[in-house]
């Protein structure tokens, strides 16, 4: 495989923050490959930079059938949901090693690699890429999407993926994650100098005109306002709650419309019939990158509902919170630590408790009952998408890898 920066991850959709990062290093200069799992059977990778390992005969026996079953049940019940939750716990409780279950997968695609750098994306990929250094000389960035070990994970997992994080991270040349909470929180565990702060932020589009999608696409009436939640429709981001809420909604000019696909399609649409919400609540399939900027400029509001249900929500900036930024929508989310800080402390919207269909529907009233708030709101975002863009992450980045070359 050509290339001198090998950016390895075990995404199989793989991330937005990856192929910015990758187009970005590649302008500078540098000539990347992606190396990552299984993609779906029927998606074919448009970039000719991405590589799928095999799960064929020269993967490890026991490593390809896990990976192998995995794919199959988690295509039948989804990546978040019960059965899934209790297989994984199994797994890497009992039959997988997180030391080498990634790097017995991925060792016969990159074996013969000899790049200059390589970029473990998240923790599974780190001990695959500590190996290869080893072989090779290479640098190595650590890019920590996460605080990945603090996941809902039980106590076992947990405590297995610590052990992983606290062996490696003193091998990287480089430590990236995406906010400077998850940043300290890593210098305080491993007693590490620096950690870098990349955002997950978006290339500023070229227009900020208000659109219509969802007024059109649904015939709603001119004076209908839309709140949107967009990303995996999947267990963990408070989503049954954030319907149930649109029955407590006191404003009868407000809609949600969720945005995204995963495992909860069919139960959320249940739901929304069960609770006779058909008119309130519109789920929406995922959309392509491409076309998501546009789109989502067209809602009234962007919703993030996560809960601290574990300490990697507690911390998280998610992909979106960056999403309605650039568009130019103003967030109703929870209170959580990074989410205050970018949606209250620069006066773009609104942070409360969203845990309950009450105090959700009560928020929301509250985000759009003054018209002369959200135009401030809307006049204050179109000042900080200029700042918190993948434009200004992106200078950041190139003078990173600039001293790793």
């Amino acid at each position: 495989m050509q290339g001198d920066l090998l950016v390895l991850t075990a995404d199989r959709q793989i991330d937005r923050r990856i192929l910015q990062f990758t187009d970005s290093l590649a302008a500078a200069g540098w000539h990347p490959a992606i190396v990552a799992m299984p993609g779906e059977p029927d998606v074919k990778d448009a970039d000719a930079r991405i590589r799928r390992i095999d799960l064929g005969t020269h993967s490890a026996h026991r490593e390809r059938l896990i990976a192998s079953g995995y794919r199959a049940l988690r295509r039948r019940f989804g990546i978040n949901r019960g059965p899934m939750r209790l297989l994984k716990r199994i797994t890497w409780g009992w039959f997988a090693d997180p030391q080498s279950y990634y790097s017995r997968l991925f060792w016969p695609a990159i074996a013969d690699c000899h790049p200059s750098v390589i970029v473990a994306n998240d923790l599974p990929m780190l001990p695959v890429a500590v190996r290869l250094k080893a072989q090779t000389g290479a640098r190595l960035v650590y890019d920590s999407h996460e605080l990945y070990c603090e996941q809902a994970f039980s106590s076992r997992e947990k405590r297995r993926w610590q052990r992983v994080e606290r062996d490696h991270i003193g091998a990287c040349d480089l430590v990236i994650t995406v906010n400077d909470t998850i940043a300290r929180e890593l210098r305080a565990r491993y007693t590490i100098p620096s950690v870098e702060v990349i955002l997950n932020a978006v290339p500023l589009a070229a227009t900020t005109k208000p659109a219509r999608y969802f007024h059109d696409h649904y015939g709603l009436a001119p004076h209908i306002r839309v709140a949107l939640f967009q990303g995996g429709l999947t267990e963990g981001r408070n989503l049954h709650t954030l319907v149930d809420a649109a029955g407590h909604l006191k404003s009868g000019n407000v809609v949600l419309v969720l945005m995204g696909d995963g495992e909860l399609v069919a139960p959320l649409r249940r739901q929304i019939a069960r609770r006779g919400l058909a008119d309130s609540v519109f789920l929406h399939p995922a959309v392509a990158q491409s076309a998501l900027p546009a789109i989502t400029r067209s809602a009234d509001a962007g919703l993030i509902p996560y809960q601290a249900d574990c300490l990697n929500n507690t911390y998280c900036t998610p992909n979106k919170l960056f999403e309605f930024i650039e568009a130019g929508v103003p967030i109703l989310a929870s209170d959580l630590p990074e989410l205050r800080k970018f949606v209250h402390n620069l006066h773009i919207g609104l942070v409360g408790d969203l845990s309950t269909p009450e105090h959700t529907a009560r928020l929301i009233d509250l985000l759009f009952e003054d018209s002369s708030r959200l135009t401030t709101w809307r006049t204050n975002l179109a000042s900080v998408r200029q700042q918190l863009c993948w434009e200004t992450e992106e200078k950041k980045l190139i003078r990173m890898f600039a001293t790793l070359r």
